[in-house]
């Protein structure tokens, strides 16, 4: 399985929004996931289409809310 990795320094539990700013027609949904015990957190991108995409990390620790981008470029269809 294709995922895409962050590391925080605890655990957390995240909302991902999808913007693909190649072709704004398509979506996907948002994703509601937990990171392991240790803070990472794997996001698969099985089923996303090939395009640049935003993807939008919010979540909150000790009663303060973070927000955090990052573009990614997925060459093809990632299947599997």
């Amino acid at each position: 399985m294709k995922t895409v990795t962050f590391s925080f320094d605890h655990p957390v539990a995240v909302k991902i929004f999808f913007n693909c700013t190649s072709d704004p027609h398509l979506k996907q949904e948002i994703k509601l996931l937990r990171s392991d015990e240790y803070g990472l957190l794997h996001i698969p991108l099985e089923g996303i289409p090939e395009g640049i995409w935003e993807l939008m990390l919010e979540w909150n620790h000790e009663d303060r809310d973070f927000c955090m981008k990052k573009v990614l470029e997925i060459p093809g269809a990632i299947l599997s």
